[in-house]
């Protein structure tokens, strides 16, 4: 029998394997690595893109902050000019009214009335005043219930003191104080 040595084919046989396992465990780093290196840097393309993104928003965001300033500054200047339309068109509606409560006065008050002070709270008129007798007072009140600028007219206080005097009357008798509240009629 022929005794074969095989133990330098056998060496051979490991180094090649070995080196072929070199081989695919060099490969396999590489691929690896490189695999590793382009999740890496596409990464950091989609982050620094974001960040961009970000930035841009970022920047729209202020710009709508700035419009939303300007545009609420514009809504209360708006209001403001508003209010002072709405006082304008009510003081031209009312420029007469003053005229037409002291025109209807005039014609109701009786000769032997007399107001001593007439006070207007927005449509409440307060009127004070002295008059010969209690009869030229009722028809003073009379006369103002008849007028169709005025309504709920209630005599609040009517006096007589001892010293108070008209001086166009001849008479010295006494003369009643009074002071009644009216509501100017509501045209709205």
């Amino acid at each position: 029998m022929v005794k074969i040595n095989l133990l330098p084919w056998r060496e051979t046989q490991q180094k090649e394997k070995q080196q072929r396992f070199l081989i695919a465990l060099s490969v396999s780093l590489i691929f690896v690595f490189s695999t590793f290196v382009f999740v890496h840097l596409h990464i950091a393309r989609q982050k620094a893109f974001q960040i961009k993104r970000n930035t841009m928003l970022q920047n729209e965001i202020t710009q709508q902050d700035q419009i939303i300033v300007t545009i609420k500054n514009m809504d209360e200047k708006t209001r403001q000019i508003t209010d002072k339309i709405n006082y304008i068109n009510t003081l031209r509606k009312t420029r007469l009214e003053t005229l037409d409560v002291l025109n209807q006065l005039s014609v109701a008050i009786p000769h032997s009335v007399f107001l001593t002070k007439l006070t207007r709270t927005n449509q409440k008129i307060i009127i004070e005043g002295k008059a010969q007798s209690s009869g030229a007072l009722s028809e003073f009140m009379h006369n103002m219930d008849n007028e169709t600028l005025f309504q709920s007219t209630v005599l609040e206080t009517m006096t007589t003191p001892d010293d108070a005097r008209i001086e166009n009357i001849k008479s010295n008798q006494n003369i009643p104080l009074f002071t009644f509240h009216t509501q100017q009629h509501n045209e709205n």
